[in-house]
């Protein structure tokens, strides 16, 4: 998933989007209002369902479920490296270097999700050779998400780490993304990630305040939610693998959505 320079830069201002100022507060979103049953966002967005989950426990709680497959013959997601520990759901990209790279990775138990505003506190990974990834997904053209690049010196990042934000190509001409500058002290530090995905547009929050918005490549079919933590060893995009573990630190998770 290497980006060249040039690319980035047509991409920074395409007709149909608009970059706003990365936010230097830490707070959060507000909850939704609720009318008639329905969940009010911004007063701009109206979802028929709300979830949400924390980690207090010692598993991954209802309405979650940990992905135990292969990739390919290089690289899977295993039910050892999604555990919740400490207040946190912890997905670990294992040291390397052997094959296959071991990830770890939850996913929505409902699959119909189609539309929604999903706000994800977490600490990023700061060991270098990973992708942490936030995200709806229902194919290579019908993706939304919010990445993490840990190694700094990707093809990519191209020596500043950034928080990528992109949906998928959905019509063949290319992808639509921004990649920005993270919050205060990411890896070490709670956040909020949002993703507000509705019809015609998508909008993405840090910590409560709007980052940027396109209608450009917008999913249109229902499908998952995702969150994972993997590495491919590819120098282009998660670099890697790491090291030592990898840890991607999840504190909570809000979820309002529609299905279909």
């Amino acid at each position: 998933m290497y980006i060249p320079r040039a690319l980035i830069v047509a991409f920074l201002a395409p007709v149909c989007t608009s970059a706003l100022a990365t936010p230097n507060t830490v707070k959060r979103s507000a909850a939704a209002e609720v009318e008639n049953g329905k969940f009010i966002v911004d007063r701009q967005a109206e979802f028929a369902n709300h979830q949400s989950w924390t980690f207090d426990g010692s598993g991954i709680p209802e309405g979650l479920k940990v992905s135990t497959y292969p990739v390919n013959d290089q690289r899977g997601f295993y039910a050892e490296n999604a555990v919740v520990r400490n207040g946190y759901l912890e997905l670990i990209q294992s040291a390397g270097p052997d094959f296959p790279y071991r990830g770890g990775e939850v996913v929505t138990s409902v699959k119909n999700i189609k539309y929604a505003s999903v706000r994800t506190v977490a600490i990023l990974t700061d060991t270098y050779g990973t992708c942490n990834g936030m995200f709806f997904y229902q194919s290579n053209t019908q993706e939304t998400d919010i990445e993490w690049l840990s190694d700094p010196n990707n093809l990519s990042n191209q020596g500043t780490r950034k928080l990528w934000l992109t949906n998928q190509d959905t019509n063949g001409d290319g992808k639509t993304y921004l990649a920005i500058d993270p919050p205060a002290n990411p890896t070490t530090t709670e956040h909020e990630y949002r993703i507000d995905w509705t019809e015609g547009r998508v909008a993405w929050f840090v910590d409560g305040e709007q980052v940027w918005e396109t209608n450009k490549d917008v999913p249109s079919v229902p499908g998952p939610w995702i969150w994972n933590n993997w590495s491919n060893g590819d120098i282009g995009w998660s670099a890697g693998p790491p090291t030592q573990d990898a840890v991607f630190k999840v504190r909570s998770i809000d979820m309002y959505y529609n299905t279909a």
